[in-house]
């Protein structure tokens, strides 16, 4: 699935990705493409870690305002759902176990796919895998695919997927869904309600990620009723602008945040032009907030009393 093209700039960007999950760039690549692009404010949020804040903190070198955060796998109305996580404390070791296991979870999940492929005659091995994407990193899905079919090489089964735009969603169809060779169960992800309480004891702040594909087709009164347990359960906002988004969906949503007294921000959901060619750079947006700054203040704002309250750099 595509996202919205994202051409307008903004100088604050609470959803980016490196290399410690699905994005192309190392943290220290990434924090220098931040600082060209004009950024004063920057989150990295990589799935299930917190392993790439310290480097990209390091490399920005007070030059950007960042803000430790994470992006969580979750399950939410039976479906997969991805919850923002800012603020939350890298010291404490209770969130770091918790969002750890989901991590190894997945991890193990693509080591069992490549055994799979490997007992169906593909020449793949874990080795291969690690040495190619890394050995502690959840990667980017297509990269796994890609090493297959690499391996694969001129196996006829194979040869239907050598081409073409959908040819990883048709390998997936084909090859990876339920009843189909390759398909192993995923893990089963914690429960969204249960990961807001996760984020709240960490002295964070929860924002739903890229909520548009789970309220489609609603309008903003009855996208406010779906999301008003979540908040009543402690989510402080929802992410309204993101390349996942047109501007008619941040307009609807940005609309249902402020029915329900929820932080709206902003995230381009940046992993490289490789990854998301509609996201070609950090800060870029298919609509924007009218304040940006003011975004990272309502954020301060939500977060628990005890945990102080950094200010953005001029």
């Amino acid at each position: 699935m595509r996202g919205a093209p994202a051409t307008l700039a903004t100088p604050v960007d609470l959803h980016l990705h490196t290399r410690h999950s699905d994005g192309d760039e190392a943290p220290a690549d990434l924090a220098r493409r931040c600082v060209e692009a004009g950024l004063r404010v920057a989150a990295v949020t990589d799935h299930n870690t917190l392993a790439g804040v310290a480097a990209f903190e390091r490399a920005a070198a007070g030059r950007l305002t960042v803000v430790p955060a994470c992006e969580i796998t979750t399950t939410w109305r039976d479906e997969e759902t991805h919850c923002l996580a800012y603020f939350v404390d890298p010291g404490d070791e209770a969130f770091r176990q918790r969002i750890g296991r989901l991590h190894d979870a997945e991890l193990a999940w693509w080591r069992t796919w490549t055994d799979r492929a490997h007992a169906l005659g593909v020449p793949i091995a874990r080795a291969d895998v690690e040495r190619r994407l890394g050995g502690d990193r959840v990667a980017y899905v297509n990269d796994y695919l890609a090493l297959l079919l690499e391996a694969a090489g001129d196996d006829p089964r194979f040869a239907p997927y050598a081409d073409g735009d959908d040819r990883f969603a048709r390998l997936i169809a084909d090859w990876c869904r339920p009843g189909r060779p390759l398909h192993v169960e995923h893990p089963v992800n914690p429960d969204l309600v249960d990961v807001l309480s996760w984020i709240e004891r960490a002295g964070g702040v929860a924002v739903l990620a890229h909520p548009g594909p789970h309220t489609a087709g609603l309008d903003a009164p009855r996208c406010a009723e779906l999301l008003a347990p979540l908040r009543e359960a402690g989510l402080a906002g929802l992410e309204v602008w993101t390349s996942w988004h047109t501007p008619a969906d941040s307009a609807r949503l940005a609309e249902a945040a402020g029915r329900l007294g929820l932080v709206a921000t902003a995230g381009s959901d940046y992993h490289g032009v490789r990854v998301k060619p509609w996201a070609p750079s950090p800060g870029l947006l298919p609509a924007l907030p009218a304040d940006p700054l003011a975004v990272l203040d309502a954020l301060h704002d939500r977060r628990p009393p005890v945990h102080s309250i950094p200010q953005v750099r001029p």
